[in-house]
């Protein structure tokens, strides 16, 4: 373990790492359609485009998070942020639909920044203090969704390609900022042991804690995507909200929500463990997203997301602190990519289900869709989970005595 100092820094290095990465993608995933329309593609071919770059997410966020057990953290890092500057350069210099294809496909099956980083906390930090750092990087991550648009559609006025190299810009600062600052997390003396392969990652997930918390972010990420994706027509359907308010209405949820892992995270998860936490707030989540789908105006709608987004945030990095406590050191990277897989998956599910829940049932019962796939997780949390979660805390404590 690196001394805290030393650790305070390392972090605020992966901060700005992720901050800068996160800052590139939200230059192009807007603007994305804008680019290929230019090619004459077609919306069901815009629509295929925004599944290349999740679908390698499922496969590849695992692979590079094992990598990172084998390999150290640095060099994994170094290859995913390698990835995302080529795929960015292949985006501005494409001149063909199928070459913007490529490039979000090469980005898709080397980016695992994020995986990497929370592998890095888990090297870093001790047990107490490890839901504050990973809330940090979960701020990181909502910074640099809220302020990428705006960049991206500043700098769009140049034409579509100039976003693209400007990310690839932040992706080389990455790169250096890697090679020059960030030391090299050692993978633990076993990890060379134990073999990269697929059955290795199944059968460390397989065991009956960690079973139990993937199925518990199965449901709770699909509700939580559904209502990511699917807010910009619930709110254009239901509340008849131009773009620019619904622009605005998740912007106020991206602050909220990065005020939340940024400050309020290590406040409460100093109170509180990471299981209180998601017990206290899981059945929360699910009642407040049942109602939003409800409210009759802006006004109702903004008071109810507003604990929606502080719960979500605080129940999200909980159950990431969750996954590092559960697992030893030399599989941590690999466990947490099968468990970031999740939300790429979902990426893929959540809309189409979203879009069916609207268009043939209503858009007010879009929230009690989600709500119920949230208390769905939030049962499986307390009734499983938890005992489980017990019995493993009990033994590793007597393994250790």
């Amino acid at each position: 373990m690196i001394n805290e100092r030393h650790g305070r820094k390392v972090i605020t290095t992966l901060f700005f790492i992720v901050l800068a990465d996160m800052l590139g993608f939200g230059l192009i995933i807007p603007l994305l359609p804008y680019y290929v329309k230019q090619f004459g593609a077609s919306d069901l071919m815009i629509g295929f485009l925004s599944m290349v770059y999740p679908l390698g997410q499922i496969f590849a966020a695992p692979l590079i998070g094992r990598l990172s057990d084998k390999v150290g953290r640095k060099k994994a890092l170094l290859l995913s942020v390698g990835g995302t500057f080529l795929s960015l350069l292949t985006l501005g210099f494409a001149r063909s639909i199928f070459v913007i294809f490529l490039s979000r496909l090469i980005d898709g099956l080397t980016g695992g920044n994020i995986t990497i980083a929370q592998s890095y906390i888990g090297d870093l930090t001790d047990e107490k203090n490890r839901a504050k750092s990973l809330g940090l990087i979960g701020a990181a991550f909502g910074l640099g969704f809220i302020l990428g648009p705006a960049f991206g559609g500043f700098l769009s006025r140049w034409g579509f390609s100039v976003p693209a190299f400007f990310a690839a810009g932040l992706s080389f600062i990455n790169l250096l900022n890697i090679i020059l600052f960030l030391p090299d997390s050692k993978p633990a003396e076993d990890s060379k042991k134990v073999p990269f392969t697929f059955n290795e990652l199944r059968k460390t997930i397989s065991t009956p804690h960690l079973g139990a918390l993937l199925f518990v972010k199965f449901f709770y990420s699909l509700g939580f995507t559904m209502f990511e994706s699917s807010f910009a027509l619930f709110a254009m359907r239901k509340l008849n909200f131009p773009l620019s308010t619904t622009s605005y209405v998740l912007a106020y949820v991206g602050l909220v929500l990065v005020f939340t892992q940024g400050f309020l995270v290590g406040k409460i998860t100093r109170r509180y463990s990471e299981n209180d936490t998601v017990k206290a707030l899981v059945f929360v989540a699910s009642l407040l997203l049942m109602l939003y789908s409800l409210s009759p105006n802006l006004i109702t709608l903004l008071l109810i997301l507003a604990p929606l987004s502080v719960s979500s945030a605080l129940i999200g990095t909980s159950l990431t602190s969750l996954v590092t406590k559960s697992v030893e050191r030399d599989k941590l990277g690999g466990t947490l990519g099968i468990f970031n897989s999740t939300d790429s998956l979902m990426r893929i599910i959540a809309p189409l289900l979203g879009a069916s829940v609207i268009q043939y049932l209503g858009p007010e019962f879009l929230g009690i869709f989600e709500g119920s796939l949230v208390l769905f997780a939030g049962l499986i949390f307390y009734f499983v989970f938890v005992p489980r979660y017990s019995y493993f805390s009990s033994r590793k404590t007597v393994e250790i005595v």
